[in-house]
């Protein structure tokens, strides 16, 4: 017990730190899923980021979102599927996925009142099983009883009565001869009958649907010669099922189709009702059948390219083709749906392209809005003529965003059915000084193009084509807007080109010699007064130029530790004092008062990324991005590097960064941004002038709160003899649940029972949390 409470108190701990945390992603491109309908609290929904560790939680039917619970895993990117309600509504189980073969595959069951985990469901051992692909769970109170389909060397079909202590198999593809499963699921009030659609049989006959009615110990055939992909089970009477067909273009004469079954699966009728395409080309799958738990009689099929509705048990069926395999944002390919309890009409459906939202029980579909998607690339802010904007990637392409009115002008951005030819977004590099000026990469069988642009990549001129794979860095010579430092790497060594475009149509490239060209070329800084002097950072050297490139000198003083594996990411230069230089490294940040000469180490740790403010000397902001076991982290100084504040992973809600940036509003406060990994970009708020104060948490103070455990009132004596401040107290799961102000003595006789954190915030003073339990 004495863990559990713990485990919360630090839960809600870190949901208090995320006070200052927003997503300032276009809500246009976010791809929710695993959708559920809250049972008892109308409008509430829960859904799971595209990819990634996050639950989502919505209290107005959508319209915002905000984190629920994360997995306790922050050097982890893994994925939550086939999120379900418990039966009483009071959890939700899911799937987490690792990686092929993780021992941290498995099934959850989350209590949602106290964000606990209730069961854990391993993979059997010693199964060669990689990944689980659905389960079922006996929802009777103790959940003892469930199944797990898992794919590895052979797909496989278990179940546990001991709630996953031990595992029996009851189906093992390597026993038939050219078996794909596709699903396999129990009975959800009987566990003696389970159930399999599949792509082969017995006697290499393809197709067909197994049922077993003891435990898996025998299997009758039923379906013969059908490949099956979705069969769903009505709850209310398990006697009702509906199959769907599955991967049909190596099988002519089968046709997509939906049947249903009245006696447990014994007989089975084809839905004539239901109309489907009569192109021949492309997929025609029934990926996933979903029968609304609160009125039976409406069933939601989720082909490839349309959706088919029935309300009365498949007596008549709506059919409504839609084009997202085409258009790229329109439905395509049905992963689940979840119905809305307090209004039967609502249904929302996840899908391979944006979720949607129907009104008229999924006839109809509209895009349901959300910031959550997969960030990638680089990301920057720019003043332009006076305008802060932000430029991050998106779908492979970059989208410019006014920070002052919020408006965005997408850059190449693609719909979610296409992508470019190497599957990664191009990089782009921003010219901080030039409005509009930007360095893209773009791949081609014909080598890959370095473009200039001063339009933020709306139209382009090639500088440079290269067979390298990595385009690393670029920079602007000060004193020529139509000269270009870029740097690219093969693998093996690094290229420095300095490209004259003067005449765009045939710009001047010229190959720079290097002492050394080993590894990355990370940073490139012209010198702003002196376009002749360059530093260059290759892999844990620094070079340095006082005639545009034709000699070097290495530096090397002051550079503590700089030894391989650890290298240079990135260079900036003071804009208010250009005689100042700062290097973000992995296992550092360097400074440098005197152009580049000599280096003295200001942070220790790994920094990908380090910005000096544009408002007041001595402000610098490092960002370090997720790598490996790395996490990630923002930290700031006010006073050149003497002492610094760190925002860690548990600040943003341990995801995956990707990239960072600083927009430095005035000589108090910055915003830092954040491209993640699912959702979306991350914008927090730091301020410089109270540093060690803005992160609320657990603190030493001289605060007193008693009695604790206390039944009607609890009294809180405050140190310094403070008068004004307010209290809010929150439940486990995250609800105000009372507030007051300036009052030494709260009455709490009106919470229920149990363990609540106390939140106690003063001016000038850092937020302290207590906990109390109401007896």
């Amino acid at each position: 017990m004495k863990k559990t409470v713990f485990t919360l108190f630090f839960i809600l701990i870190l949901q208090f730190t995320y006070a200052q945390v927003s997503f300032a992603g276009n809500p246009e491109y976010g791809q929710l899923r695993n959708f559920v309908y809250d049972k008892t609290v109308p409008n509430k929904i829960y859904a799971t980021t595209y990819i990634d560790k996050h639950i989502m939680v919505s209290n107005n039917n959508g319209t915002t979102w905000n984190v629920l619970y994360t997995l306790p895993y922050p050097e982890y990117a893994p994925s939550i599927s086939q999120m379900r309600l418990t039966n009483n509504g009071t959890a939700l189980s899911f799937i987490q996925y690792f990686g092929l073969g993780s021992t941290l595959n498995r099934v959850i069951v989350l209590n949602l009142s106290t964000l606990s985990i209730l069961k854990e469901y391993n993979m059997p051992p010693n199964e060669a099983v990689e990944s689980i692909s659905n389960y079922s769970i006996l929802d009777n109170g103790n959940m003892n009883t469930a199944t797990m389909f898992a794919k590895g060397d052979n797909d496989k079909f278990f179940k546990t009565t001991n709630g996953g202590t031990t595992w029996t198999k009851v189906f093992d593809a390597a026993n038939y001869e050219n078996v794909l499963v596709n699903d396999a699921i129990m009975d959800p009030t009987d566990p003696q009958k389970l159930y399999i659609v599949r792509n082969g049989g017995p006697g290499n006959v393809d197709g067909g649907l197994l049922k077993s009615t003891d435990a898996g110990a025998t299997w009758t055939e039923k379906l013969n010669g059908l490949i099956l992909q979705s069969i769903a089970i009505n709850p209310s009477n398990p006697n009702i099922m509906y199959a769907g067909t599955g991967v049909l273009w190596t099988y002519p004469n089968q046709h997509e189709a939906v049947y249903k079954s009245t006696d447990a699966g014994n007989a089975w009728t084809e839905q004539t009702g239901i109309t489907w395409s009569t192109n021949p080309i492309g997929l025609k799958n029934v990926p996933k059948i979903e029968i609304n738990p609160y009125k039976p009689s409406h069933v939601v099929v989720l082909a490839d390219d349309r959706v088919a509705v029935t309300t009365n048990d498949g007596t008549t069926w709506t059919t409504t083709p839609h084009a997202g395999l085409t258009d790229g944002s329109s439905y395509y390919y049905g992963i689940d749906a979840t119905f809305d309890p307090n209004n039967l009409n609502n249904v929302i459906i996840s899908n391979n392209r944006f979720p949607k939202f129907s009104s008229d029980r999924g006839v109809t579909l509209t895009s349901i809005a959300n910031p959550f998607f997969n960030g990638m690339g680089k990301i920057n802010v720019i003043n332009d003529n006076g305008v802060d904007k932000l430029i991050y990637g998106v779908q492979y392409g970059y989208t410019v965003k006014n920070l002052t009115n919020n408006q965005e002008m997408p850059i190449s951005v693609m719909p979610l059915n296409e992508s470019p030819m190497d599957g990664q977004i191009g990089l782009m590099y921003i010219d901080k000084k030039h409005a509009g000026r930007v360095y893209t990469y773009e791949s081609s069988f014909m080598g890959n193009n370095i473009n200039v642009s001063d339009d933020y990549g709306t139209t382009v001129t090639p500088l440079y084509n290269t067979y390298d794979t990595g385009f690393t860095a670029a920079e602007t010579d000060p004193a020529n807007q139509n000269i270009a430092w870029i740097a690219t790497f093969n693998g093996v060594n690094a290229t420095l080109i300095k490209s004259d475009f003067t005449n765009t149509g045939n710009p001047v490239n010229d190959i720079i010699t290097l002492p050394y060209d080993e590894d990355y070329i990370y940073g490139i800084k012209v010198n702003q007064n002196n376009s002749n002097e360059v530093l260059v950072t290759v892999g844990n050297r620094l070079f340095k130029t006082t005639n545009s490139g034709t000699s070097w000198t290495e530096i090397t003083a002051g550079l503590q530790g700089l030894t391989l594996p650890n290298i240079a990411l990135s260079l900036v230069q003071n804009p208010i004092n250009t005689s100042q230089y700062t290097m973000a490294a992995s296992n550092g940040i360097y400074t440098s008062i005197d152009a580049g000469n000599t280096w003295s180490k200001i942070y220790d740790g790994m920094v990908n990324k380090v910005e000096h403010s544009t408002k007041q000397n001595g402000q610098i902001i490092g960002i370090t991005n997720t790598y490996l076991t790395t996490l990630p982290k923002v930290i700031y100084t006010s006073n050149g590097g003497t002492n610094w504040q760190e925002k860690t992973a548990s600040n943003y809600f341990n995801t995956t960064v990707i990239d960072g940036t600083a927009r430095f509003v005035d000589a108090t406060t910055a915003e830092i941004y954040l491209t993640t990994n699912s959702l979306g970009i991350l914008k927090d708020v730091i301020s410089f002038t109270n540093l060690g104060t803005s992160n609320p948490g657990i603190l030493k103070d001289d605060i007193s709160i008693y009695p604790n455990p206390a039944q009607d009132v609890i009294n809180i004596k405050l140190g310094k003899n403070a008068t004004k401040f307010k209290v809010t107290i929150y439940s486990t799961a995250g609800q105000l649940v009372l507030t007051s102000e300036n009052k030494s003595s709260i009455d709490i006789s009106g919470l229920i029972k149990g363990v609540y954190l106390l939140k106690i915030d003063q001016a000038n003073t850092p937020t302290i949390i207590k906990k109390v339990i109401k007896k």
